[in-house]
């Protein structure tokens, strides 16, 4: 059956139909999938039948892979998958629960943020647990021009462990942990290095603050910007099935998860890291 790529979102997000995974994928149907990602920001396939080690298969065909640095939801036989979940074993987490509940790419703490993530739904509760996509694409284009001209050149700073005391401060990093995540510096909008359109590199949690402004001025604009980004227009709602695998490309949307009932349903969520790279600042 030949592809078909239904559009999700006026102008970004699309699902992938006619894909079976389980088996052999064409040349031709990987440049598809890649050529989505790149310029769509998400793919959405549903349905998939693969097991942890398709999950990996899948997700090199897209880019190398990184370890995520909380190495305790490192918890199946592949340590190349972090675990979201709020399932218990032996009295301990598999997985880490009530991740990413605020918007953000994945590791923007990074030198080289990660480019994407693949996250597979192996239990999913029948109602929450949506995932929220935004294009930072369209929230660039959508600026006004005095204000994308204000913000081309300047540069903020993101902090993992700003964010991680404040989210989880009854299990904190450790020392290892810490040292290996300090705070860095991007430009506050990036080139995509595919599509070669720019967008907006903002965060609500992890962007501590942008750099050269005033405290008072830096966080009056990541709030005026952390709100625009995230305006209804620009925002895909994902609602989970069980087998749906979504990639998403982090240099170009964010993303946030949302509520569940934990105390009723149990949530198991498989991801992926795509390695990183340094973000291409729009003036280069």
């Amino acid at each position: 059956m030949a592809l078909q790529i239904i559009p999700l979102h006026p102008g970004f997000g699309v699902e992938i139909r006619g894909l079976d995974l389980a088996g052999p994928v064409s040349d031709a149907d990987w440049a598809a999938i890649t050529a989505a990602f790149q310029s769509k920001g998400v793919v959405v396939i549903r349905g998939s039948r693969i097991d942890e080690a398709g999950h990996i298969a899948f997700s090199r065909r897209l880019g190398d892979l990184q370890i995520h640095v909380l190495t305790q939801f490192l918890t199946t036989p592949h340590p190349e998958i972090y675990v979201l979940s709020n399932a218990l074993r032996e009295g301990k987490p598999i997985g880490n629960h009530k991740e990413g509940m605020n918007w953000h790419s994945d590791w923007s703490y990074r030198a080289e943020p990660a480019v994407g993530s693949v996250l597979h739904g192996r239990i999913c509760p029948p109602e929450g647990a949506d995932t929220l996509f935004a294009c930072m694409h369209q929230a660039w284009e959508a600026l006004d021009d005095a204000t994308q001209a204000r913000i081309l050149p300047l540069q903020a700073i993101h902090s993992y462990a700003g964010y991680y005391d404040r989210a989880f401060p009854d299990r904190p990093l450790t020392a290892e942990q810490r040292a290996a995540t300090p705070d860095v510096t991007h430009p506050l909008v990036r080139r995509h290095p595919g599509n070669g359109r720019l967008a907006l590199y903002v965060g609500r949690e992890v962007v501590k603050e942008i750099a050269g402004l005033s405290p008072e001025d830096s966080a009056a604009m990541l709030d005026m910007l952390n709100a625009h980004a995230v305006s209804e227009q620009f925002v895909y709602r994902h609602r989970w099935q069980e087998g749906d695998i979504v990639a998403w490309d982090n240099r170009n949307t964010m993303h946030q998860a949302t509520e569940y009932d934990d105390t009723k349903y149990i949530r198991l969520m498989h991801r992926t890291t795509l390695a990183g790279e340094r973000p291409i600042p729009a003036l280069a």
